[in-house]
C-alpha cells in the first residue's frame, strides 16, 4: 500500500485550508495513494488567530470535519488531519481526524500532550484530551495517531503499538529553533527502530515550522522525504512484508521483559507554595526550619505538586534571603530528595532594599543555589533583579500583581528567560481576582509572552483563581502560603490544599465531559 505524508503551510482560513488539502488529496489519489496525513493545524493555522480559538473552532469545525468526508469520498484517498474542536469551554481541543476511503470517520484523538516547553504554552488556547490515541482502521491498515509533541513521549508509540498499530502517523507543527530540527529527525527516526514500524509524518511547512514530512521504515531508514518546500508531499510502499523482515532479525517487540500498562493522568501543574511569611498562630501546619521545610517540599511532591516555592526563615521566624539561610534551605531539601525542584522569593521585605538584595543574591553559595527564583515587577530594581538570576544560572519566574506591572516585565531584557509568569491580583474579592488574572493574561500574551503563566490568588480569591487557571490552561499555585483553608473554608495544611486543587481539576473535567 501507498501511504504519503504532505506539508503545506496552512492559514487561519478554513476554506482555503480545505482547498488545498482538496488539491493535494487529489494528486496523490492520482498517484495511488491510499492513505494521505496532513500536518497538524491543517484546519487553521493558530498564529494567525488573535485571541481564544474556541470562535474558530464552533464557527469551523463541523465544516472542517465534513470537508474531510467529502475529498475522501472524491478521490477515494483516506485522509489524517488535525483541526480545533470545540470544548464547550474557553479552550477548543486539538483533534487529529482520521476519514477513511469511503468518508467515514474511523476515529478522533484529541491531543494529550500539548506544546508547553521551549517557552511556549500551548495549553494557554487549547484543552488537552483525556484518553489515550486509538489504533484506526483505514484502507485496511491498523494506524496509529500521534500529535506533533507526542513524539516525545516513547510510552504512547508503544502503547499504540500494544494495540495493534502497523503504521504510526505522525501530524505535527514543528517549531523551529536550535537542536529542534534534529530532535525531529531523530525522533522519527526513534520511534520507528524502537517499535519496528513504520513512521509516516507530516509537517507544517508555515514560517515558524521545519516541514520535513517524511517516512521511516521499520529498520529507521528514511526512504521518503518532503524536505523543506513550502508545498510537497511524499510517498513510500508501506509493506507488511518489509514489517516481518525488520522484526525476524530485530526482535525487539518479542525478546521484552516488561509488561506496561498506560493510563492517562492530569495534567494539571501544580506549585506548591508551603510557607511565605505565615507563623504558627495563623496555622500550626506552616513549616519554618529548614529541615521541616525539606520535609514539607517532599510530602508536597509526593502528593502532586510538580515544584514547590519556599521562603528560607531566621531562626526568630522572619523572612529572608540571606546566603547562609539560603543555603540551609536549599541543602535541607537536596539533602531529602535532589529531585525536588525548589525555589525561592527575591522579594524586598526579606532584605534591607534593592542594593541589599543585589549583594545577597551574588554572594548565594554556588553549591546551593535555588533551581528557580521570583522576582516581582511591581518592585524597584526588578529588571536588575531578574538578570542576576538569569547570570547566576538559575531559571527565573517574573510576577505581575497588577496592569502597572505588565509594561515593565513586556520591556525587561530577560522576558523570554521566563520559565513562567506568575499573575498574582492583589484583590481578595473573587470576581474582582478573576477578572484581574484574566486581563493581565490577555496583555502579556498580546505583549509576545509565550511561557506558560500561573495564577495565584490571595486569602478569600484564592480558590476561584484556582478555579479560573484551570478553565484557562494556567498553571496553579496552592499553600498556606496564600490561603490556610480549603475550598470550604476548613483549616488546610500544603497537602490538603494540593488534593483540594486536584479535585477542582476532576470535578471541572467532569463536567467537560
Amino acid at each position: 500500500m501507498r501511504i504519503a505524508a504532505a506539508q503545506f503551510a496552512p492559514t487561519a482560513n478554513p476554506e482555503s485550508n480545505l482547498a488545498r488539502i482538496e488539491a493535494l488529496a487529489a494528486e496523490a489519489a492520482a498517484a495511488d495513494v491510499s492513505i494521505l496525513v496532513l500536518p497538524e493545524e491543517a484546519m487553521a493555522h493558530t498564529g494567525d488567530v488573535a485571541g481564544s480559538l474556541a470562535p474558530v473552532a464552533e464557527r469551523s469545525w463541523a465544516r472542517f470535519r465534513d470537508g474531510l468526508a467529502a475529498v475522501s469520498t472524491r478521490h477515494r484517498i483516506a485522509l489524517i488531519a488535525s483541526g480545533l474542536e470545540p470544548s464547550g469551554g474557553r479552550r477548543p481541543f486539538n483533534t487529529m481526524l482520521a476519514v477513511d476511503l469511503d468518508g467515514r470517520i474511523a476515529g478522533s484523538y484529541r491531543k494529550l500532550h500539548l506544546y508547553d516547553a521551549f517557552a511556549y504554552q500551548e495549553s494557554a488556547r487549547v484543552q488537552p484530551g483525556d484518553a489515550l490515541p486509538p489504533v484506526v482502521e483505514l484502507a485496511g491498515r491498523a494506524v496509529g495517531l500521534l500529535n506533533c509533541y507526542d513524539l516525545r513521549f516513547p510510552e504512547l508509540s508503544r502503547a499504540l503499538v500494544d494495540g495493534g498499530a502497523e503504521v504510526l502517523a505522525v501530524s505535527a507543527a514543528w517549531m523551529r529553533g536550535r537542536r529542534k530540527e534534529d530532535h525531529w529527525s531523530t525522533l522519527l527516526r526513534a520511534r520507528a527502530i524502537e517499535n519496528t514500524i513504520w513512521v509516516v509524518a507530516s509537517g507544517s511547512a508555515c514560517e515558524e515550522c521545519v516541514a520535513g514530512s517524511a517516512i521511516v521504515d521499520p529498520m529507521g531508514v528514511v526512504v521518503a522525504d518532503a524536505g523543506e518546500a513550502p508545498l510537497a508531499w511524499c510517498s513510500a510502499e508501506v509493506a507488511r512484508e518489509r514489517t516481518a523482515e525488520v522484526r525476524r532479525a530485530l526482535p525487539a517487540l518479542a525478546n521484552r521483559r516488561i509488561a506496561a500498562s498506560y493510563a492517562v493522568t492530569r495534567s494539571l501543574f501544580v506549585k506548591a507554595a508551603v510557607n511565605g511569611g505565615r507563623s504558627r498562630d495563623e496555622t500550626p501546619h506552616v513549616p519554618l526550619a529548614p529541615e521541616e521545610i525539606a520535609a514539607e517540599a517532599a510530602a508536597a511532591v509526593h502528593d502532586g505538586a510538580a515544584v514547590v516555592h519556599a521562603h528560607a526563615r531566621t531562626p526568630d521566624g522572619a523572612q529572608t534571603i540571606d546566603p547562609e539561610h539560603i543555603a540551609a534551605l536549599v541543602r535541607a531539601v537536596r539533602k531529602r530528595d535532589p529531585g525536588i525542584v525548589v525555589g525561592t522569593t527575591t522579594g524586598l521585605w526579606t532584605c534591607e532594599g534593592h542594593d541589599d538584595r543585589m549583594a545577597k543574591i551574588a554572594a548565594w553559595p554556588q553549591e546551593w543555589l535555588p533551581d528557580f527564583a521570583s522576582v516581582a515587577f511591581c518592585e524597584d530594581g526588578a529588571a536588575e533583579a531578574a538578570q542576576a538570576i538569569v547570570d547566576r544560572g538559575m531559571t527565573l519566574e517574573s510576577a505581575v500583581w497588577s496592569m502597572a506591572d505588565v509594561p515593565a516585565l513586556l520591556a525587561s531584557p530577560t522576558l523570554h528567560d521566563n520559565v513562567r509568569v506568575l499573575i498574582e491580583p492583589l484583590d481578595e474579592d473573587p470576581v474582582r481576582a478573576v477578572a484581574d488574572c484574566r486581563e493581565m493574561a490577555e496583555a502579556l500574551r498580546a505583549g509576545g509572552v509565550t511561557a506558560p503563566l500561573l495564577y495565584h490568588g490571595l486569602e478569600g480569591s484564592t480558590w476561584a483563581v484556582v478555579r479560573a487557571a484551570i478553565e484557562d490552561g494556567a498553571e496553579v499555585r496552592v499553600g498556606i502560603e496564600d490561603v490556610t483553608v480549603d475550598e470550604r473554608g476548613e483549616l488546610a495544611s500544603n497537602r490538603m490544599q494540593i488534593a483540594e486543587a486536584l479535585r477542582i481539576h476532576d470535578e471541572l473535567r467532569a463536567v467537560r465531559e
